[in-house]
């Protein structure tokens, strides 16, 4: 009785020492990241502003927006924007009818001289500050845009009672930008009524009705005397209803001087928690800060209940594209919000396709519209945008926009990720109807043809000049993955839909995608031998995955398409760089990506220096892109495996991320120092199968609360039996006394390379 008992004691005192040494290795984890000095150091830095939108400050809450720059040597312009002041007139073009709308311009002028600018876009609390020196004195300025309230909040004070400064108003005329451009011809059109301008109790208003109905409202009043004042704008927008001056009312009357530290705190403190849902630390200042400040972009850019974002975001600026473009912007615009671990801001573009089924199914040719949905090349909010199809050998009289077959299920492959990274049925069931009746679309239209295989007719593969073709390698891409997505909805919904023989039989039977000795063709008629900004005909490549690097097979038709691509760069744009880098990180290639990434910035489409980047007018898209690209350097998620550190270069010695998401639904955190991992972090969501892959050749192993199973598998592949909600730490070789996370020592004196820097 005695042995049984001192066993017993014996096995319990064993469990707890393994717990506790397990217990007290994943308690050594901790994250020392000093975010204050980290932060100051991604800052945009402006000592000086020119009259250019592409080199200003930009301010936003994922609805209202501001960019300040210089109006003439006296004053400084503070240009307004809100992301859903669209004109709402059917039966015309979109780019008129539906198009965004300009509102106006603060203009802060000085009676003297403006000589000097001292401003900072402090990143991690989201606000604009510093000072502005004058022939007359110095004004101290501080601005932002507060997140949880549509307030823009922009505060003077002036170093004497002598120094003169006021601020005008300058409404803009409500019209589409592809007018006053001179696209198309305003008289053509009936124009918006005028704005008008009304003063109540302390509060100015400008009401701008609509012809179509509803109105947007700028509002704003000043607290504060002449020389220490705070001027408050908002922007409010209604439609069919004419209530927005209401809006604007309800907003600005309750705040006094002391409701500005109260919205100020909160504004802060949500930016702190936005910026620590994930973390980069990387050897190159410039980079790492473009990064930083692309997450603030998104951020500024869209929020939960708000628009998704267009090619310009809050910050309105005229251009020949003011809606949404389906056929490459709005897809590589959203790919990195996955990755960077803010999912809840994809959701308006979730719910803008949820919301507008009816209208995609009627943008297909009638007789489909039963049971199909389409998208043309661009279009409104409404996702109104027809396209067509020819059958047979004629494609004559069919404009290319017409026959962009894949936008829509390119565009749900995007909206796909908000499943693959959270594993939440609720996005698939939300999913599920889009994507089945995009997929229809392609049966209706495909024939199965005396070789036993299924062919598409002519449709269009952007954006290439001769594009036009039979089985593009576009569409074929995006049906594929399609067909496949559709089948393992229909399992794990247990839907039983009649059609999954059918997409069975298409995978099975479905025309290989086009090649010759040069790699990938753009279609059955169409080989590739122009210059090609648009990576189109390498879907399947990437971001889809259906040819990959893990695929000895095809390393080298990928590369042959590669190095095609390269050759003929002439038409290259921001976004051909970010492509092509990513399918060199998928290949492993970090000194690639590297220089395409470096290529990018300093090129004749270069970033700007606000990051901003623009062509006829703002693309948002191509800065974001980049994220992406850089996010796949440290971390990709495909063919079912977490890759560590799969792209960096050879001269990144040491790098870190904390959280950054991968599909499978895992948060994972590494640490890289003398040219190898220290460890990886992971923590599972959803329960969902582990596979890694790192640059450890050694014995893998794990640290958690439990002891963890570890079997290595083929190619330096490992799988973890980590359960929903547990994390592991793994590692390599001693454990370590500590597994710290912490940024990295960038020592290339490149700091606060972001902004506008005086000529010296």
């Amino acid at each position: 009785m005695k042995n049984q008992f001192r066993h017993s004691v014996f096995k319990k005192i064993l469990f707890l020492l393994l717990l506790a040494c397990s217990s007290s290795a994943f308690a050594q984890y901790r994250n020392a990241i000093n975010y204050t000095s980290f932060f100051a150091k991604q800052d945009l830095v402006f000592d000086s502003l020119s009259t250019k939108w592409e080199e200003g400050a930009f301010l936003g809450n994922g609805l209202l927006g501001v960019m300040v720059y210089k109006e003439d040597e006296n004053a400084i312009r503070f240009d307004l924007g809100r992301t859903d002041v669209v004109d709402h007139r059917e039966g015309i073009n979109p780019s008129i009818g539906r198009a965004r709308m300009p509102i106006g311009k603060f203009v802060l002028r000085f009676k003297g001289k403006i000589q000097k600018i001292n401003l900072r876009l402090d990143l991690w609390n989201a606000e604009l500050r510093g000072t502005i020196t004058t022939t007359e004195g110095v004004v101290q300025f501080k601005g932002l845009v507060a997140a949880k309230n549509d307030v823009i909040v922009l505060k003077t004070n002036a170093s004497n009672k002598n120094l003169i400064y006021q601020w005008d108003w300058k409404p803009e005329k409500s019209i589409s930008p592809y007018l006053t451009l001179g696209k198309d011809s305003a008289a053509k059109y009936p124009a918006n009524p005028t704005y008008s301008t009304s003063t109540q109790n302390n509060i100015n208003y400008t009401v701008q009705p609509l012809l179509a109905g509803g109105s947007y409202t700028t509002a704003w009043k000043k607290l504060g005397n002449t020389n220490d004042n705070t001027l408050l704008i908002t922007i409010a927008n209604t439609y069919p209803q004419n209530t927005s001056k209401q809006k604007a009312q309800a907003i600005l009357t309750p705040l006094k001087v002391e409701s500005i530290a109260t919205l100020t705190a909160s504004h802060r403190n949500y930016w702190h928690q936005f910026y620590q849902k994930s973390f980069i630390s990387i050897p190159d200042s410039r980079l790492q800060s473009f990064w930083w400040i692309q997450q603030y972009k998104m951020a500024s850019a869209t929020r939960v209940g708000a628009y998704p974002i267009d090619l310009m975001g809050p910050w309105y600026k005229a251009s020949p594209w003011p809606k949404y473009w389906w056929n490459l912007n709005i897809q590589l615009t959203y790919y990195p919000f996955f990755s960077s671990n803010h999912i809840d801001l994809a959701k308006p573009l979730l719910i803008m396709l949820r919301d507008n089924l009816p209208n995609l199914s009627k943008n297909a040719p009638q007789p489909y519209q039963h049971n199909s949905a389409a998208i043309g090349r661009s279009g409104p909010y409404a996702m109104t945008g027809g396209v067509k199809v020819v059958k047979g050998n004629d494609s004559i009289g069919n404009s290319a926009a017409s026959l962009e077959l894949g936008n829509l299920t390119w565009l749900l492959h995007v909206a796909y990720q908000s499943y693959e990274y959270t594993m939440d049925k609720e996005n698939l069931k939300l999913l599920y109807p889009i994507l089945k009746r995009s997929i229809n679309y392609y049966i209706n239209v495909m024939d199965k043809q005396s070789d036993g295989k299924y062919h598409l007719p002519y449709t269009y593969s952007p954006e290439y000049p001769k594009g036009i073709t039979r089985d593009a390698n576009y569409d074929l891409a995006v049906l594929k993955w399609g067909a496949k997505t559709l089948l393992y909805m229909n399992k794990e919904l247990q839907l039983k839909d009649e059609l999954a023989p059918k997409w069975q039989d298409m995978i099975d039977n479905l025309v290989p995608y086009p090649q010759d000795k040069l790699g990938f063709r753009i279609g059955r008629d169409a080989d590739f031998s122009l210059s090609h900004r648009h990576y189109s005909h390498l879907l399947q490549v990437y971001p889809i995955y259906d040819i990959n690097w893990d695929q000895l097979e095809n390393r080298t038709l990928i590369k042959q398409s590669l190095d095609q691509w390269e050759k003929n760069s002439g038409a290259w744009r921001g976004y051909s760089y970010t492509g092509s880098g990513s399918i060199y990180a998928m290949m492993g290639n970090g000194n690639k990506t590297h220089q395409l990434l470096n290529e990018m910035m300093k090129g004749r489409f270069s970033i700007k220096p606000n990051t901003m980047y623009t062509e006829a007018g703002p693309v948002i898209e191509t800065p974001l892109s980049a994220v992406t690209t850089i996010n796949e350097m440290l971390l990709q998620s495909w063919n079912g495996i977490l890759r560590i550190f799969p792209a960096v270069p050879d001269d990144w010695k040491a790098a870190s991320f904390d959280k950054l998401l991968a599909k499978g639904a895992f948060e994972v955190s590494a640490v890289r120092s003398n040219g190898k991992t220290q460890f990886v972090k992971i923590k599972s969501l959803a329960g969902q199968p582990l596979l890694v892959k790192t640059d450890w050749t050694a014995p893998v192993k794990a640290s958690g609360k439990r002891v963890f199973k570890v079997t290595p598998k083929d190619n330096g592949v490992i799988t973890i039996d980590l359960k929903k909600g547990e994390e592991v730490i793994l590692y390599t070789g001693t454990k370590p006394t500590s597994f710290v996370m912490n940024a990295i020592t960038v020592n290339d004196n490149n700091n606060n390379y972001w902004g506008l820097h005086a000529q010296k």
